[in-house]
């Protein structure tokens, strides 16, 4: 009987696993929302994801979002070096505007403790 805790307990931890990967189909997908703001870096775009509080380096190929732009992104993540110091670097394959976030008046991320 001994392992029947065992067992519930290797449940819960990949129940809690799944949950945190936010819908990627791949391990290098990922997927967010938040509030686009100005990195120290000037050309540096930022996002603390609205449900995962993950603060990701966003880079996009083309067309930036103002800051202060509540978005929808999706990408991969980048591997490599990047020239911004904050968030994980993801690579953005797409982003849309979100109108269910209310973002704040634009300001820029300074490190603090993140």
């Amino acid at each position: 009987m001994k392992t029947m805790p065992l067992t519930v307990l290797v449940l819960v931890a990949c129940t809690i696993s799944a949950a945190r990967t936010r819908h990627s189909s791949t391990p290098n997908s990922v997927k967010g929302s938040g509030c686009v703001e100005k990195a120290v870096e000037n050309s540096c775009r930022v996002v603390i994801d609205s449900q995962t509080g993950e603060l990701y380096n966003l880079l996009f190929p083309a067309k930036v979002p103002s800051s202060g732009t509540a978005i929808q992104f999706s990408g991969t993540k980048h591997k490599g070096a990047t020239a911004c110091t904050l968030g994980k670097p993801v690579k953005v394959s797409q982003w849309k505007k979100e109108a269910g976030i209310k973002c704040p008046p634009p300001a820029v991320i300074a490190e603090a403790g993140r």
